[in-house]
């Protein structure tokens, strides 16, 4: 692992443990084996490197979100979505715990999130529509609600799997997918 690695690999792990705030970046550094002034050439600022570890996470989710997305039916495509805090939280569970803590209160991590989802959104409504649903957009709405209070739930109270499975398998009972 190189440096450059080795600091976001630090950060996110003390911004997941104390918050963003409470971490200094020679606390950073100290975790990493490196130096402060290493941090600061690679990232310039915290709130820098914050945004480097939001960006390459969203990417990350993207691409994977992507693959298992592509292709499906509507009907699949909202089983799917149901189950997507899953598949994200297990595949990074250390920055969706971060993302869960800073979310409501960091703009940058607000608007990662946003532009994250909003793709789905609107095949989430297209999805409603072929399904013969009389209000696509309120069920995207709903549904999206949905999956957001599930990811928090599940990044910020680690449910075991059985749980994790059973509350996806009540979403699904209620669409009857």
């Amino acid at each position: 692992m190189n440096k450059r690695e080795a600091i976001l690999d630090a950060a996110l792990k003390l911004f997941t443990e104390s918050g963003v705030r409470a971490t200094s970046t020679k606390s950073i550094a100290t975790e990493a084996n490196t130096s402060e002034a290493l941090i600061f050439k690679h990232y310039g600022t915290k709130d820098h490197l914050l945004e480097t570890i939001i960006k390459k996470a969203y990417q990350s989710a993207a691409l994977e979100t992507n693959l298992y997305l592509k292709g499906l039916s509507a009907g699949e495509y909202v089983s799917s979505m149901i189950e997507l805090p899953i598949l994200l939280t297990n595949s990074n569970p250390d920055f969706w715990r971060m993302q869960y803590k800073i979310m409501a209160l960091n703009p940058i991590s607000s608007r990662y999130h946003e532009n994250f989802m909003r793709p789905c959104q609107l095949r989430l409504i297209e999805c409603f529509k072929d399904l013969g649903y009389s209000a696509p957009e309120l069920e995207a709405e709903l549904l999206l609600i949905h999956i957001d209070g599930v990811w928090k739930y599940f990044a910020a109270h680690q449910p075991d799997v059985a749980k994790r499975k059973a509350l996806v398998s009540a979403m699904r009972q209620k669409y009857k997918l």
